[in-house]
């Protein structure tokens, strides 16, 4: 454990090398430690309209979906994600924008102040003082994306306005298990009596809408309440007499047709041509984020089978005009890593295997192993980092090959990083 306790004028990475060591899990499930600290510090009476967004992936693009519709409308928004790509201050975002290190730091020192001998993990750390944060900002409405599952996550202590599940797969097994049913039932723990909630996937399990029928959630399904159906150039989406065809955005046209659903179920839709100005500016960094145009290389934060699908399926339009494409793929040790790669090996021509050197990461040796389980037979080329591969890559890539950089939030930043230096 760290012996020096941070205050409010110590540094925002103190605190974080402090929060890190103060708790002996990285994840500890359960509701009540951070709910008897919220209860001490006074952060669960807020004024603000907290939407509680849950999903295996789509949260991140949904909830800066959510954020553009509701600013351009002239709400106040306070948005908190994780994890983060580079900074820790991308977690918390005040309209928009990054807070400086300050507001950090004074949360932190307030929870440490209240928390008694209350142990919370890194991440409840985070999410009591995103919740500190969007109070003292008093902001209309908080989009608080779950961090794992839904049901015992830290930010399930809320008393949400409104619950969005936006799309169900595998992962965290070992916290959800290992079917979609497991995996639909806990992120349905979010719902609440006569509270909208609005799911967004295309295949719904039963068990999420048997939950919100036994305890009366006001479901609104895909499929059957919603209709999102898409194409080469845009996608069409129905609800409650909308009929609306709009052009393909730079996220997932499925998380966007969720997160219109959510406001035109709370009366909050923004009309036809704020939703299409909205659209056609939404970035998302880490999500099919393009790094360079020549060598051509993206990024993108898939990690587990239903996000590596449609990453396929982004690549597969630049295979279909000619581009080979190179995957550099670096991972943690603990995800499905047969099953991401297999859900590319279709579109890919060339692999670069890479080791991750952090916590979790995992060895180019054991990605190595998986990949020969998957059905590819594009030929492979082992690395000790994401940086030593860009390295060797990049002089040797021709005009006809796009490189693609994937495999968690970690392998991201390293691209990222990689480039602005």
């Amino acid at each position: 454990m760290t012996e020096i306790l941070p205050s409010q004028s110590s540094s925002l990475d103190d605190w974080l090398c402090y929060l890190e060591s103060v708790h002996p899990a990285n994840i500890e499930m359960g509701l009540e430690r951070v709910e008897r600290v919220a209860n001490q510090v006074g952060l669960l009476d807020t004024s603000s309209k907290i939407i509680l967004i849950a999903g295996t992936n789509g949260k991140g693009t949904t909830a800066r979906c959510l954020e553009s519709l509701l600013l351009a409308q002239g709400y106040s928004v306070g948005t908190y994600a994780s994890p983060h790509l580079i900074r820790y201050n991308e977690r918390v975002r005040i309209n928009g924008q990054e807070l400086d290190d300050q507001f950090h730091v004074d949360a932190f020192d307030m929870l440490e102040k209240g928390r008694g001998d209350t142990q919370l993990t890194y991440f409840e750390y985070g999410t009591l003082g995103a919740l500190a944060i969007f109070k003292r900002h008093a902001v209309d409405y908080v989009l608080l994306e779950v961090g794992l599952g839904g049901r015992f996550d830290a930010t399930n202590i809320v008393n949400p306005h409104a619950c969005v599940i936006t799309t169900i797969d595998l992962d965290h097994k070992e916290y959800l298990g290992d079917t979609r049913e497991l995996v639909g039932y806990d992120k349905a723990g979010i719902f609440r009596t006569n509270t909208p909630a609005i799911v967004g996937d295309l295949a719904i399990p039963h068990t999420v809408t048997d939950y919100g029928n036994e305890i009366n959630a006001e479901m609104v399904l895909s499929g059957r309440d919603f209709i999102f159906t898409e194409d080469s150039e845009g996608f069409n989406w129905q609800y409650q007499g909308n009929d609306w065809r709009l052009a393909k955005p730079a996220i997932p046209c499925q998380n966007a047709a969720t997160a219109l659903t959510l406001l035109a179920k709370l009366e909050l839709l923004p009309s036809e041509q704020q939703v299409r100005d909205c659209l056609a500016n939404l970035t998302v960094e880490g999500r099919f984020q393009q790094l360079s145009e020549q060598p051509l290389i993206f990024t993108d934060v898939a990690h587990n089978p239903e996000s590596a699908r449609y990453l396929a399926r982004k690549l597969s339009v630049y295979k279909d005009q000619g581009f080979k494409i190179h995957a550099l793929v670096a991972m943690l040790a603990d995800k499905d890593k047969v099953a991401a790669m297999s859900a590319v090996a279709n579109v890919v021509d060339q692999w670069s295997l890479a080791s991750l050197d952090c916590f979790r990461g995992d060895k180019v040796e054991n990605l190595a192993k998986a990949l020969a389980e998957t059905t590819s037979t594009a030929p492979s080329t082992h690395y000790e980092s994401v940086e030593t591969a860009l390295d060797t890559l990049l002089p040797n890539v021709d005009e006809n090959t796009l490189v693609i950089v994937f495999g968690s939030f970690i392998t991201v930043a390293a691209a990222i990083n990689y480039f602005k230096k």
